[in-house]
């Protein structure tokens, strides 16, 4: 099913639609009247999470352009890095990873070591090279693989570009089949490179669902920054697929308070709702990104109250083995609701 007239050609990595389930236990406990939750951490392709809904349009453009390698960078931990991987052993492709590590052998443990078991390619920087010389780190991998007589295509971090956001302008589509356009719905989603939340709005908008409202909870960076990042993805999306969206109708609404210490640092909030959702919903949340921003969304309820009507929905977007290789945050046994 094409969504857009405009939609780019997608891959079907993903297993799609994700369902949508209410989990009445979990919040009784957290004292709120209804939670429901988008189950894209059973997209499928080794339980990749939200990731491959980007890549299936990303790694798309990809094979047009004729590429054999794909090339990506993140955390020494990152599930978009773990799915580009996983992709490209599915495809037969290469590919080359730029991880952030301030250690350099880190415990192959988590994602780094599906990293391995895919076949990938792994080099180490440090935050200081990483943060400071991103560009120069990536223009010498493609370099050298392009020396190599390979072809190489860069997919940005967390695959937020305009072809990636399609993946969840998708998404909305999803919802509408599963809630109704009409229905009252505010959905929250984590915030850390900032294309989830872009495809969402420009979905919103899209389908018209004029009666919803879409929340992301900053994992990372300012607020000022996500307004800048978002709006950026947004208008370059539009451009590049000659959308008929005027930005009066892609609100950019973020939860600011939530990061913690910063981007993979857990918060005690978020350690305790890993628990809390593990032992109440059977749903496991990652310690970067899902437990901040449900943090985030249930602070907002408890704070605003739910609107009359609504379907309060949390984007799972998983990360379950990013909470595998953080053992040490629950060191003292599991954490107790």
């Amino acid at each position: 099913m094409k969504i857009h007239p405009n939609e780019p050609q997608r891959l079907k990595l993903a297993r799609l639609p994700t369902p949508v389930i209410r989990t009445d236990r979990l919040a009784d406990h957290l004292g709120i009247d209804r939670l429901y939750f988008k189950r894209d951490d059973l997209t499928g392709l080794a339980t990749s999470g939200n990731k491959v809904r980007k890549l299936e349009y990303v790694v798309a453009r990809a094979l047009e352009d004729g590429a054999d390698t794909l090339v990506t960078l993140g955390g020494v931990q990152s599930n978009h890095c773990r799915a580009t991987a996983a992709v490209a052993a599915q495809l037969g492709l290469g590919c080359r990873l730029l991880l952030r590590s301030d250690d350099p052998s880190p415990c192959l443990d988590g994602n780094l070591l599906l990293d391995e078991l895919f076949g990938a390619e792994i080099s180490f920087h440090p935050s200081a090279e990483f943060n400071g010389r991103r560009d120069a780190i990536v223009h010498s991998a493609i370099d050298e693989l392009n020396r190599s007589g390979r072809t190489p295509f860069f997919v940005d971090i967390g695959a937020s570009v305009p072809y990636g956001n399609w993946g969840f302008i998708r998404c909305v589509g999803e919802l509408v089949e599963e809630l109704g356009a009409e229905t009252p719905v505010d959905v929250y989603c984590a915030t850390g490179s900032g294309g989830t939340q872009a495809g969402l709005i420009l979905g919103k908008a899209l389908f018209d669902c004029q009666t919803w409202n879409v929340f992301g909870v900053p994992v990372c960076d300012s607020v000022e920054y996500f307004q800048k990042t978002i709006r950026r993805l947004e208008r370059e999306t539009v451009a590049t697929f000659k959308l008929d969206i005027d930005e009066s109708l892609t609100p950019i609404q973020l939860i600011d308070g939530f990061k913690g210490a910063g981007y993979g640092i857990p918060s005690p909030e978020a350690i305790d709702l890993i628990g809390i959702c593990a032992q109440y919903a059977g749903l496991l949340l990652d310690p970067v990104y899902t437990s901040k921003a449900l943090a985030g969304m249930l602070a907002s309820i408890r704070e605003n109250g739910l609107r009359p009507e609504a379907v309060p929905v949390f984007i799972h977007t998983g990360g379950v083995f990013g909470l595998i290789a953080r053992r040490d945050v629950f060191a003292t046994g599991s954490p107790r609701p």
